[in-house]
């Protein structure tokens, strides 16, 4: 299993975690819409164990949106970095921030019910109205 190379736009936050993702999907809820400024964002879960922070710590903020979920961004372009799942202790990765590819692609999406009215939904790809409970 190779490992995958992550940084933020200015590169001050650089990663490394392994090509092991748990899932990987497209979530259309409005708070991942407006967390990285696009129609949906694209995500990968690995357990937070994994993923090795190489350089810019210091230069990630925290955003807590619940009780369960932080949101990451580097304070320096403001790149979205991931959402942190405290409890269950995992990283939904931005896909966007990954320079090398992985194995796999998206291959769900969720929220689809609170998707941008302008996007189309690939309909290749298996749909969730909400996400998981």
């Amino acid at each position: 299993m190779s490992d995958l190379n992550a940084s933020c736009l200015c590169g001050c936050v650089r990663l490394t975690l392994p090509d092991a993702f748990l899932y990987m999907g497209n979530c259309h809820c409005s708070e991942c819409r407006k967390f990285t400024g696009a129609d949906y964002s694209s995500v990968g879960g690995i357990e937070q164990s994994k993923v090795v922070i190489l350089a810019g710590e210091s230069e990630i903020r925290y955003y807590p949106k619940s009780d369960e979920t932080e949101l990451a961004f580097c304070s320096h372009c403001g790149s979205s970095l991931f959402s942190h799942k405290v409890k269950k202790g995992l990283f939904n990765i931005r896909l966007g921030i990954l320079d090398t590819a992985p194995r796999h692609a998206p291959d769900f999406h969720i929220h689809i019910a609170s998707k941008a009215p302008w996007h189309t939904v690939n309909e290749a790809l298996k749909q969730f109205e909400h996400g998981p409970d």
